[in-house]
C-alpha cells in the first residue's frame, strides 16, 4: 500500500481518471486514485454514453465537443482499443419552441457545434419509421456520437495506469485530514496516506465528505431510471441516432443491432420535497410505472415500437445540483481541497474538459478563466447556469 501521493484523488469514475491523466501531462510525479469499490462502479459506468455539442450555452456546449475529440481520438492517442459510434444526433421540438430551438442552434454554432435545420423529410430520412409531422422542429447534429460507458471507463483506466497513476480499488477513505487549514492527507482502511493536495470526485457522496470539513454544497441525491427496449421481432427498423424529442420528453441511442437506450428528461421528476435518498440502498431497477410510462412515450417518436418489450432495466443515483451543471472549485479555507461534483447525471461527456481544467486548478491554485462559471459561488450570487436545449 502506498503511503504518499503528490496528488491524492477520491473516487474512480471518468472525471478522476480524467483529472489523473491530465495531471500526469502537467509532469505530476505521484497521482493516487483511491476508490471505495472497483473503478466505474457509480455513475460513471451507468451513463448513456451520449456527447452531443447541441446545447444553448458556449461553455457547455465546449465541454461536450472536448469529449467528442477526446474520444474520437483516444485509440490512435493512447494505442487502446475503444469502440466510438459517431451516429449523430436528432433534436426533435414542438412548433411552439420554434424560437428557443433556434437559439440553441445558433449559440451551439459559435461553440464550433455543426448542427443543421432540417425538414420532416429529412428527419424521417436520418431515422426511418419515425413520427415525423411537418410543423415539428428538427436539429441535426451529425458530429455526435455515443460509447459504451463501461469499455470507456476500463479504456480509461489502462491509459492512466500507462502514464503512471496508481489505482487502489477496493479502498474507502474514512476520513480527509486537515491539519492549519490545509490538507495533509487521508486515512483509509488500510492505512494512511500523506498528500498535500487532494481531489475529491465522488459523486453524490461528495457532499456530506464535504459537510464534515464545513463545506456546504447544494447537491442532492436522485434516483435516476432507465430502460433498454427491444425492438419487435415483426418489425425491420431500428434505432439509426441519437435522438431526443420534447413530445416525448425521452432521450435514445442505439443499443446494438435490435435494442435502444432510453432515458427520461429527470428534471421532469426532481422533487426538492421527495424524502431524503439513500445513495448506497435502493433499487438498481427501474419501476413498473417508470417502465411503461417510457414505453407510452416511446412510441410517441417511434410508433414502430407500440409492440416493442422492455430487454432490462437499471436505476443509477445521480448527484443533482440546482441548475443541473457541476460544482468544480477549491475549498475556501482549506488550502489544497479541490472537488468535482454535482453532474446531475452529465458528467460522462464533460470529464475530458472537466479533467484538463482540474488538474490545472489542482497545480496553479487558479482556476482557468472557463472553470469559474462552475463555482460554488454561482448558487450565493443567483448566476445559475442557463443550458437545455429545449425549453424547461
Amino acid at each position: 500500500m502506498i503511503d504518499k501521493a503528490d496528488v491524492i484523488i477520491v473516487g474512480g469514475g471518468v472525471t478522476a481518471l480524467s483529472t489523473a491523466l491530465c495531471l500526469k501531462q502537467l509532469g505530476v510525479e505521484r497521482v493516487t486514485i483511491l476508490e471505495r469499490h472497483a473503478v466505474g462502479a457509480g455513475q460513471s459506468g451507468r451513463a448513456a454514453g451520449v456527447i452531443r455539442g447541441t446545447v444553448q450555452h458556449p461553455v457547455v456546449a465546449a465541454t461536450q465537443l472536448a469529449g467528442q475529440a477526446f474520444f474520437t481520438d483516444f485509440a490512435s492517442s493512447t494505442g487502446i482499443p475503444l469502440d466510438v459510434h459517431r451516429v449523430g444526433y436528432l433534436l426533435i421540438a414542438q412548433s411552439h419552441e420554434r424560437e428557443y430551438v433556434e437559439q440553441t442552434a445558433a449559440v451551439a454554432r459559435q461553440s464550433g457545434c455543426v448542427v443543421h435545420a432540417i425538414d420532416a423529410a429529412e428527419a424521417a430520412t436520418r431515422q426511418p419509421g419515425l413520427s415525423a409531422p411537418q410543423e415539428g422542429i428538427y436539429l441535426y447534429e451529425p458530429g455526435a456520437l455515443y460509447v459504451d460507458p463501461m469499455p470507456a471507463v476500463h479504456a480509461m483506466m489502462l491509459a492512466a495506469v500507462d502514464a503512471g497513476v496508481t489505482i487502489v480499488e477496493g479502498c474507502e477513505v474514512e476520513t480527509i485530514r486537515v491539519q492549519r487549514e490545509r490538507v495533509v492527507g487521508v486515512d483509509t482502511a488500510t492505512g494512511p496516506i500523506d498528500g498535500g493536495r487532494l481531489l475529491l470526485a465522488t459523486s453524490v457522496w461528495g457532499q456530506p465528505q464535504l459537510a464534515a470539513l464545513g463545506v456546504d454544497l447544494p447537491v442532492r441525491p436522485h434516483i435516476a431510471q432507465m430502460a433498454f427496449f427491444q425492438v419487435p421481432p415483426a418489425s425491420s427498423s431500428r434505432l439509426e441516432t441519437i435522438l431526443f424529442d420534447t413530445r416525448a420528453n425521452l432521450y435514445m441511442r442505439p443499443e446494438h443491432d435490435r435494442q435502444l437506450f432510453v432515458g427520461r428528461k429527470e428534471s421532469e421528476y426532481l422533487d426538492p420535497d421527495d424524502a431524503p435518498v439513500n445513495p448506497d440502498d435502493y433499487r438498481q431497477t427501474a419501476t413498473y410505472g417508470a417502465v411503461r410510462e417510457m414505453a407510452r412515450r416511446l412510441a410517441i417518436s417511434l410508433p414502430f415500437m407500440q409492440r416493442g418489450f422492455v430487454h432490462r432495466t437499471y436505476a443509477c443515483t445521480y448527484d443533482v445540483t440546482p441548475d443541473e451543471m457541476p460544482v468544480l472549485d477549491r475549498a475556501a479555507g482549506i488550502e489544497g481541497l479541490f472537488f468535482a461534483v454535482g453532474f446531475s447525471g452529465g458528467g460522462f461527456s464533460t470529464s475530458p474538459w472537466v479533467g484538463k481544467r482540474m488538474a490545472a486548478l489542482i497545480m496553479s491554485g487558479t482556476p482557468p478563466d472557463d472553470l469559474r462559471l462552475f463555482s460554488l459561488g454561482r448558487f450565493a450570487a443567483d448566476a445559475l447556469i442557463e443550458w437545455s436545449n429545449t425549453p424547461a
